[in-house]
């Protein structure tokens, strides 16, 4: 049995990638690679880090987003990493999808 295929992505950087499904469900789906980020504690870290940047500023309206997150995103602050998703996830909205 295989995975469905992502769609296009609608954001990248050096620090993350950024995904849209269109569905009926509100989801958030985040990967950090274990070949990028050894220890459990840096993993689970960004992953919380992603998810309160979404709660925080309302990022979920519709559909889910699968955000994956590369080595460079360790190096960023909070409020960096926090204004990056914000910009690219409200410009998708903005473009209408």
């Amino acid at each position: 049995m295989s995975q469905p295929r992502l769609p296009r992505h609608f954001h990248t950087s050096k620090n993350l990638r950024l995904f849209y499904l269109p569905s009926e469900s509100i989801a958030l789906r985040i990967s950090v690679s274990k070949k990028n980020f050894k220890l459990a504690v840096s993993r689970n870290k960004i992953k919380r880090q992603i998810k309160d940047i979404f709660k925080k500023n309302n990022l979920l309206r519709g559909g889910a987003f699968v955000v994956l997150v590369y080595k460079p995103f360790d190096e960023l602050k909070y409020l960096e990493a926090s204004v990056e998703i914000v910009n690219a996830v409200e410009s998708l909205y903005q473009k209408g999808t």
